[in-house]
């Protein structure tokens, strides 16, 4: 694997004059965008008062139209799909600037360092759908409370709570995983020439793993809050800060990879900064002065019980991944690359999705916090329609011009060849996967992460394994069929224990 990713990489800085146009634009795009955000966002507190609640929650329930459901739909989910769009933008900086310099042992330490800091963080993303699902339940419930200003408190102890989990979960990745990387080297399969510099990316990595924890919780929170303008000013302010830092520390200061990972380390806490300042600004003094039941065991119980549910899930989901970019590599160096290239226009696709899901996570959190049966159906429906369009959006996109995406994205005949041979599995891919991403967000915002757990289950042990085992012979169109069926189990399973989950509301 490390020959294939040197000789991936030497073709890759033959288009560094476009990726540095790409990079400019990006970094231009963002600047803007994230100016206009922090004039435009109110980050004092402005929680609303008992009688605006009451209208709210009136209007609410007296007027569910079909208009008003889609307006809140789309204001939860477009700051959430450009957030999800300008992750990827981090990788094409570190390419397009390590790219460009004499050896390419530094992007590829690089690469297979994000790459663990990507599995450690991420299987730590339940944070966030954990934070998101209490607070837009307690949000609901505030809705049928005589005291509903007491939902300022609610939702201020969540955050709270939530953080010092959050630290100290980074503080342990910080403390312990050190001890582990050069056993985890030693699994990436990295050379000599790069088992180092990849060693030390991940070494400088760790420290920011507090702050992505605690920025998980504080993403979830304010997006429990329908304030996701705030949680994009989060992940722009980061991308930008990383983008800036990236520019001085590779390319000024000749700092390599090492400096790629100091670039991210400061961006993070950076972000997290941000952060805290919303969560100050947007909670009540008061709830500060009951801190010591924060530290109740009992208050915590909820929290990581879910959450418990929901870490497992993860990790299987980026066991499933990983197997299967094992598996492409065990074909050919050509196969793994054009399984890498698919692999990311499938993630674009589902980085979009997922703003719905988002969606689904607070309207059907308010609703089941609420017992609002009949809201909690309609954003249902509402949300599959908008997941529905996308899927199709893409899918046709996808059918039409994906011929030309892959040329924009490789140069390399062979790799392009065996692409376009795979082509159909990312057509159909969308349209597999739209009723999985669907109900992870109902049932997130539900609170019913169990079923997500044992579902994951099914899905991987019952469903994808099997299917590859028995496909073995079909060889990356086998892989790729029990991909499909992977994304296909995890929806109708799913399905199935949908009406049971209506039955609590």
């Amino acid at each position: 694997m490390s020959e294939a990713n040197s000789l991936f990489l030497n073709k890759l800085t033959k288009t560094t004059k476009i990726r540095y146009f790409v990079l400019l634009l990006a970094q231009s795009i963002i600047s803007l965008a994230l100016d206009e955000f922090l004039i435009r966002l109110n980050i004092r507190n402005t929680r609303p008062s008992r009688s605006q609640l009451m209208m709210i929650s009136n209007n609410i329930e007296n007027n569910p139209n079909h208009e008003a459901s889609n307006a809140k739909v789309w204001a939860i989910a477009w700051p959430m799909i450009l957030s999800g769009i300008s992750i990827p933008m981090l990788g094409l900086v570190d390419t397009a600037l390590l790219g460009h310099l004499d050896h390419p042992r530094y992007l590829a330490a690089v690469a297979i360092g994000a790459h663990v800091i990507a599995i450690l963080y991420l299987s730590f993303s339940f944070l966030r759908m954990g934070t998101t699902s209490l607070v837009s339940q307690s949000v609901g419930r505030a809705r049928n409370s005589a005291d509903i200003g007491a939902n300022g408190a609610n939702t201020d102890n969540i955050i709270y709570r939530t953080l010092l989990i959050a630290a100290l979960f980074g503080l342990i990745l910080t403390f312990t995983i050190p001890w582990l990387i050069d056993s985890i080297i030693v699994i990436m399969n990295a050379s000599e020439n790069i088992a180092g510099l990849a060693a030390e990316y991940i070494r400088i990595r760790l420290y920011s793993a507090p702050a992505a924890m605690m920025t998980f919780a504080i993403s979830g929170w304010l997006i429990g809050l329908k304030k996701t303008k705030a949680a994009l000013a989060l992940i722009l302010l980061t991308n930008l800060i990383n983008i800036i830092l990236d520019t001085l520390f590779i390319v000024v200061m000749d700092m390599n990879s090492a400096g790629a990972a100091m670039a991210s380390v400061i961006a993070e806490y950076s972000g997290l900064a941000l952060g805290l300042v919303f969560v100050a600004r947007n909670t009540q003094l008061s709830t500060l002065r009951q801190w010591r039941s924060w530290l109740s065991l009992k208050a915590y119980q909820q929290i990581l019980a879910m959450n418990a549910h929901l870490f497992v899930r993860t990790l299987l989901l980026f066991f499933t991944f990983n197997f299967f970019t094992a598996q492409g590599a065990s074909f050919s160096d050509s196969v793994l690359a054009a399984n890498a290239i698919l692999l990311q226009l499938v993630f674009f696709s589902a980085y979009v999705m997922d703003g719905f899901s988002y969606a689904a996570e607070v309207l059907c959190g308010e609703a089941t916090g609420s017992r609002q049966r009949k809201a909690f159906i309609h954003c249902v429906k509402i949300c599959a329609a908008w997941l529905t369009a996308t899927a199709l959006l893409f899918s046709a996109s996808f059918l039409l011009i994906g011929d030309a995406i892959i040329g924009l994205l490789s140069d390399m005949p062979d790799i392009m060849l065996l692409a376009k041979q795979y082509m159909i599995w990312l057509v159909l891919m969308p349209l597999v996967g739209m009723l999985a991403y669907l109900l992870d967000g109902v049932f997130v915002g539900a609170g019913q992460t169990r079923q997500m757990h044992l579902t994951m289950w099914f899905s991987v042990v019952i469903v994808f394994l099997p299917t590859w085992w028995l496909t073995q012979g079909w060889q990356n169109h086998g892989l790729w069929f029990a991909f499909i069926c992977f994304n296909l189990a995890r929806g109708l399973s799913l399905a199935m224990v949908y009406p049971a989950l209506l039955r609590k509301i």
